[in-house]
């Protein structure tokens, strides 16, 4: 009788001995409408990832305006709303040049004729527009045409941070893009190592399958089908914290408790290229994908709710 194969394994996190990147969550205490709090908190927060030696610093969703909700969000957000030269972000801009750091900043953004977008802005460290994210997918609540204050993005995109000898392929999503698989499909295609995510809302615990861990186990599985690392930023305060990090092989990295504070990570991002991604077929299966079989399906225009299906 032969003896059955094991199964193979994905690399080790702990044992790599490769390039990392020094990841501060900054996990802010916000407060609605409250740009000037917020500012100086996401300011401290980049002071203090920088003083602890951090390559990238990652704030929650629209953690400049405090991410508004109610029935006045539609008249209030345009008033306080930035370009991406805005007087906050260019704050923001401005002290991660001054301390050499990276920063992913998630912004209520103003844009051509006045069309909000929930975005992020991801800087290199000398203040560089590195990336523009506009959140695609958005829930009824945020979008423009369920009355909500938002106009989604098209498109996605990765962009190389270099932070002294580590290069990383980075890639953006926000909140509930996570739960949409083409999203994360999207940014494995574009080569992304290691994606962002702002996020308002609640969390749980992320290791306990006895919690109702609906979006940390969603997350789990899509740094496992995609092979790359995610690192997941709440807010303190008016949501619950519990900002998180999922590794390549489904790991839980870190997570954090729902105080404001800064936890400092050193992710292996070097392994994605070294472990994961240089094998063809890919870890989770990523070169046996069938596009061609796909296209007839997925790419058909989504049904709208409400609707019934042609019979």
């Amino acid at each position: 009788m032969t003896r059955p194969v094991e199964p193979k394994k994905t690399p080790e996190l702990a044992s790599f001995e490769g390039p990392r990147l020094r990841v501060a969550l900054c996990q802010i205490e916000t407060r609605a409408w409250d740009l000037t709090g917020n500012l100086t908190r996401t300011l401290d927060a980049i002071d203090e990832a920088a003083t602890r030696g951090a390559h990238l610093a990652v704030t929650p969703e629209c953690v400049l305006q405090g991410y508004p909700q109610g029935p006045d969000v539609l008249d209030r957000l345009p008033t306080v709303a930035e370009d991406v030269d805005g007087p906050s972000v260019t704050a923001v801009r401005n002290r991660a040049r001054d301390l050499s750091v990276a920063v992913a900043l998630g912004f209520a953004e103003t844009s051509v004729g006045g069309v909000l977008h929930n975005s992020l802005l991801l800087t290199d460290a000398n203040g560089e527009v590195l990336q523009l994210y506009r959140k695609v997918h958005l829930r009824n609540f945020e979008s423009l045409t369920h009355h909500g204050p938002f106009t989604p993005g098209d498109r996605f995109a990765t962009s190389t941070l270099v932070t002294g000898e580590v290069r990383t392929r980075v890639g953006a999503m926000i909140c509930f893009d996570r739960e949409i698989p083409e999203t994360l499909r999207c940014l494995r295609a574009l080569g992304a190592e290691l994606v962002v995510c702002p996020l308002a809302c609640d969390t749980n615990d992320a290791s306990n399958p006895r919690d109702f861990v609906d979006n940390e186990v969603i997350t789990r599985v899509r740094a496992t089908e995609n092979e790359l690392f995610i690192v997941v930023v709440n807010h303190a305060g008016r949501f619950n914290g519990g900002s998180w990090v999922a590794g390549p092989g489904g790991e839980v990295v870190t997570q954090m408790d729902e105080h404001p504070g800064v936890e400092i990570v050193d992710l292996p991002v070097g392994i994605i290229s070294t472990g994961f991604h240089d094998d063809p077929l890919g870890w989770m299966g990523w070169g046996f994908r069938r596009p061609d079989v796909y296209d007839q399906y997925v790419a058909a225009p989504a049904r709208v709710p409400g609707t019934k299906e042609p019979r």
